[in-house]
């Protein structure tokens, strides 16, 4: 009874140091990125690094978790909208919803915008989230609020940058952040709007860009 009593504890302690460290992972990649330094998490989160290397056997596994947990906060967001009614109103809210989660979360800018693939958990989620970000943008369309010229992925690019011009602006941020909105918005709706060259991007377009970039 002692012994089994012993192993809940350990196993309650293992539960809430797994916890303790993937809170501190959170906050850590957000202010510094992905190239934040284990120890640093570590002493965040109260540890040694060996209880973090015992939980996470590399820094990437670390990092997989806490990035697929933000990928599923946003679909969360996508997906809220989509129960909107509103089209019009449901993608204005997105719109400032993800530069601003971008913002405060820069290891998600940083993976967002590189060309290594995802593990399959994360991979999963935002194949979720993009096919979400893409029924908003074909709703607003079709209310006729959206233009009619573009695809998800210009909007989701157009947004990255919003998110990675203004990270440094400090207290200007939140300004900067809305006035770039603003002007985003403004060109994405469908009066006055002039001819754009190309063609639409959609998430799969994207793909292929990132990929030969990365070749």
């Amino acid at each position: 009874m002692a012994n089994h009593l012993a192993d809940r504890h350990q196993r309650s302690d293992a539960r809430r140091n797994r916890e303790r460290v993937l809170l501190a992972a959170a906050d850590v990649l957000s202010a510094s990125g992905l190239k934040a330094p284990v120890e640093e998490i570590a002493r965040r989160a109260g540890v040694g690094v060996g209880t973090v290397c015992r939980n996470f056997p590399t820094k990437q596994a670390m990092v997989d978790a806490v990035l697929t947990d933000l990928y599923e906060k946003l679909l969360q967001d996508a997906l809220d909208g989509l129960a909107n009614p509103d089209a019009g109103q449901a993608f204005e809210t997105f719109v400032v919803v993800l530069p601003a989660f971008q913002a405060r979360h820069r290891a998600l800018a940083e993976q967002m915008a590189t060309a290594v693939p995802p593990p399959v958990a994360m991979s999963a989620v935002r194949e979720r989230l993009w096919a979400a970000i893409s029924e908003l943008v074909a709703r607003a369309q079709a209310a006729g609020t959206v233009r009619p010229d573009i695809g998800p992925a210009d909007v989701a690019m157009m947004l990255s940058g919003v998110a990675h011009a203004t990270a440094l602006a400090g207290d200007l941020q939140p300004v900067l952040s809305d006035r770039y909105l603003r002007i985003i918005l403004d060109g994405l709706r469908p009066t006055g709007a002039s001819p754009l060259p190309g063609e639409p991007l959609d998430f799969d377009g994207f793909q292929r860009v990132k990929g030969r970039r990365a070749s």
